[in-house]
């Protein structure tokens, strides 16, 4: 619960830092192979991920369960993102390198 509880404290950081409201974000809760001791109702987590206008999901590590998926989706956001951004400048831009870009514009919380 400490952990989702800082989730936002995190957010607000990462967003101060950037200076930019368009972070792709994606909320995540690990450990869905545990349900027995959850702390995070499903529910309060996707009424966050709601509030923030981001994708909630589970995954476990243990079992890899949807831990390809939460890249999957962040890549495709990104990818969007750009295109956008692509799209509003109508312009030449030097390309960086996809490990660069990831670390600029994005956060898995």
């Amino acid at each position: 619960m400490e952990s989702f509880a800082a989730t936002a404290d995190f957010r607000e950081q990462i967003l101060r830092v950037k200076e930019d409201e368009n972070v792709p974000f994606l909320l995540v809760g690990n450990k869905s192979d545990l349900e027995d001791k959850r702390q995070v109702s499903v529910e309060e987590a996707k009424t966050r991920a709601d509030q923030w206008n981001v994708n909630y999901v589970e995954t476990s590590a243990k079992t890899r369960a949807n831990v390809d998926k939460v890249f999957f989706d962040l890549m495709r956001e990104i990818r969007a993102r750009k295109m956008e951004d692509s799209k509003e400048k109508n312009g030449k831009k030097k390309r960086k390198s996809l490990a660069k870009r990831i670390r600029e514009r994005c956060c898995i919380l």
